[in-house]
């Protein structure tokens, strides 16, 4: 298992967006960036815009701007929302947390036992919720749900899959970021239940074949990245074979979905993001090189 990653892959996905001042010291992450506290007061111009799930690229309009003010002095500053591009080149190395290592580890385990399976592998972790709230209100999900949703993915998906996802957020067909088109050959009638994944965030919940788990084996040598980091990366350059299973109320506009569900993502996890995350996790806790910071 790797001790360091580089975020240069995953970042062409990740939600490394900054507030920055006018000379381009950076503020605060976006995702982190509160209406107040001990020093600062902070408001946004206009109406947000989420660049992460929204824009077709980095550097796509519109811009978003916000006004700050030091408690101490009064003085104000205009901040300028942007993605963060030293974080894709060269790319920031990063420790991996104890956690993430630990994770990566059971995931590897896992791909061991399936690599000497013919029948795929259902791969769940701790947290795996089936009784959340489900979208389109079709209300909680259960395990007769869960059930039929899971043969209907399976069932759909291509013979030669490697990974299907249960849950999932992030892009996939009807919503990719990079790719044009969804080349897969899956029918629009099986697109019911399967979307064809680009790079999907977090392995709360998946089916993974023989196959894919040898393919996973073979280039982890090591792990040389958070496991979902890993595994996503290897979707978006077309080496594994993933796809996303849908609920029924999952539609292209959807961000996070699936059959199953974390139980408390922000709460109920004791593994620190090495990248921050939306966890609440400090990034620069885990650099392994000087950065910038906000004066």
């Amino acid at each position: 298992m790797a001790a360091k990653w580089n975020t240069k892959n995953n970042s062409h996905f990740a939600d490394f967006y900054e507030w920055v001042f006018e000379d381009g010291t950076p503020w605060m992450w976006a995702a982190d960036a509160p209406e107040e506290d001990d020093t600062w007061k902070f408001e946004e111009n206009g109406e947000e815009f989420s660049y992460i799930r929204d824009a077709p690229t980095f550097d796509e309009s519109p811009e978003r701007t916000g006004t700050l003010v030091k408690k101490a002095t009064g003085e104000k500053f205009t901040v300028t929302l942007k993605y963060a591009k030293r974080y894709m080149d060269p790319g920031q190395e990063q420790f991996m947390s104890g956690g993430e290592r630990g994770c990566a580890s059971s995931h590897l385990r896992l791909w061991r036992l399936a690599a000497e399976r013919e029948e795929p592998t259902l791969v769940l972790e701790d947290d795996a919720h089936l009784t959340f709230d489900r979208n389109a209100d079709l209300g909680s999900m259960n395990g007769k749900a869960f059930t039929e949703r899971l043969a209907g993915a399976v069932a759909n998906a291509p013979k030669d899959f490697d990974v299907i996802y249960l849950g999932w957020s992030g892009w996939r067909g009807g919503h990719f970021k990079l790719w044009k088109e969804d080349d897969s050959g899956v029918s629009a009638e099986a697109k019911k239940y399967i979307q064809k994944a680009e790079y999907v965030w977090t392995t709360v919940a998946y089916v993974i074949s023989q196959a894919g788990a040898k393919k996973l084996l073979e280039v982890a040598k090591p792990i040389d990245q958070p496991v979902d980091n890993f595994m996503a990366w290897e979707a978006s350059q077309g080496r594994l074979k993933s796809f996303v299973a849908l609920d029924a109320g999952d539609e292209d506009g959807t961000w996070a979905g699936g059959i199953v569900d974390q139980f408390d993502f922000q709460g109920d996890t004791d593994i620190q993001k090495s990248d921050g995350g939306h966890q609440g996790d400090n990034a620069m806790d885990f650099t392994a090189q000087p950065e910038a910071t906000a004066a």
